[in-house]
């Protein structure tokens, strides 16, 4: 019987989603001693690896929160590859709300959203980093805003490895506009390609006054969960190397692909995040599809230091010993299988 590979994937721009929208690893391992498989054919019982990686034998690439979080608590992972791609991060107000930019909300409520039933909760960190790097792109600080907190229940397990069909979906901020149309905040995080999603679903109630992603150009500031995270199980690692090669080298090959195929690489994401190309194409920086090469280079670990510096000074993430977690033997090796010069 094949050993089988796990995986999981955020609904964000990556080599993963758009291989696995392609049958990509089903083509690489086909006939082999392996095979790759999607975390949610086992159920609710083992949804949470997404966040901790305590399922062996897996891989995850997305947000960088959860596999940081987890690393400090012990989950035996290597960090195999990072990427960055840059997406809107966008601040909303009522359509009726007198401020026309960020500098008009100085003293006004912000809203966290708050999700007491997961187990770490990265949507509360992602609003907190916008909301973090949007005052300080305006010449304002933390203490410019008054932060309030919002409870929400909805289960983020049904949103994990989702087949997310194109249309008019929930989206992953519907809540966080509830609080904002009822007055209860006076402002509101968005970001990815749900940007897209509320702005239509919510015209002319809703107003984007700021989006990082267009209104400034440090990328430091557009770090927001990002640089997405590839990690493995180490076990997995020590004994079957040669997969985790070939695993990588399914990415490597993705990303060469998107990059010279723009209108089908938008096609795909748009397929895989269920929202539609014009979401892709105003939601991710123009040449998102030449941006889905992993690597370790100096650029992609100083953003990734970005976010471990917000993360560890706002008390979300003890200390993290990236030169032990991250291995970059394996991505290495993988673009030396595919034939390609590694990317920094």
């Amino acid at each position: 019987m094949p050993r089988t590979l796990w995986y999981t994937r955020c609904p964000v721009a990556t080599a993963s989603g758009i291989a696995f929208q392609r049958k990509s690893f089903d083509e690489e391992f086909a006939g082999s001693d392996f095979d790759v498989r999607n975390i949610k054919e086992l159920g609710a019982a083992q949804a949470d690896t997404h966040f901790d990686h305590r399922l062996a034998d897996s891989f995850r690439e997305g947000g960088a929160i959860p596999p940081l979080w987890a690393r400090t608590r012990g989950a035996d992972t290597l960090a195999v590859g990072l990427t960055f791609v840059a997406d809107s991060l966008a601040t909303f107000v009522r359509a009726d709300d007198p401020a026309r930019r960020v500098q008009d909300l100085a003293g006004r409520r912000f809203g966290l959203p708050v999700r007491p039933n997961i187990l770490i909760d990265f949507m509360k960190v992602n609003a907190h980093k916008g909301f973090y790097s949007t005052l300080l792109a305006n010449g304002m600080q933390e203490s410019d805003a008054k932060f309030v907190e919002m409870t929400i229940t909805d289960d983020m397990h049904s949103t994990i490895n989702a087949d997310l069909k194109q249309g008019d979906r929930p989206s992953l901020y519907d809540a966080d506009v509830d609080y904002l149309l009822r007055g209860e905040v006076d402002a509101i995080f968005c970001k990815n390609a749900e940007v897209g999603l509320i702005e239509r679903r919510y015209k002319g109630r809703i107003r984007k006054v700021y989006d990082l992603m267009t209104d400034q150009t440090d990328r430091a500031h557009m770090v927001n969960a990002n640089p997405r995270i590839i990690t493995v199980s180490a076990g997995l690692a020590k004994e079957a190397p040669e997969a985790v090669e070939r695993y990588l080298q399914v990415l490597v090959r993705t990303a060469n692909w998107a990059s010279t195929h723009p209108a089908e690489a938008t096609a795909t994401m748009a397929k895989e995040l269920g929202v539609s190309e014009d979401d892709i194409r105003n939601t991710y920086e123009p040449d998102f599809h030449k941006k889905l090469w992993p690597s370790f280079g100096p650029e992609v670990r100083r953003l990734l230091q970005v976010q471990i510096d917000f993360m560890q000074s706002h008390g979300y993430l003890g200390q993290v010993d990236l030169e032990s977690w991250m291995q970059p033997r394996f991505l290495e090796q993988a673009y030396r299988r595919e034939g390609l010069p590694a990317v920094a």
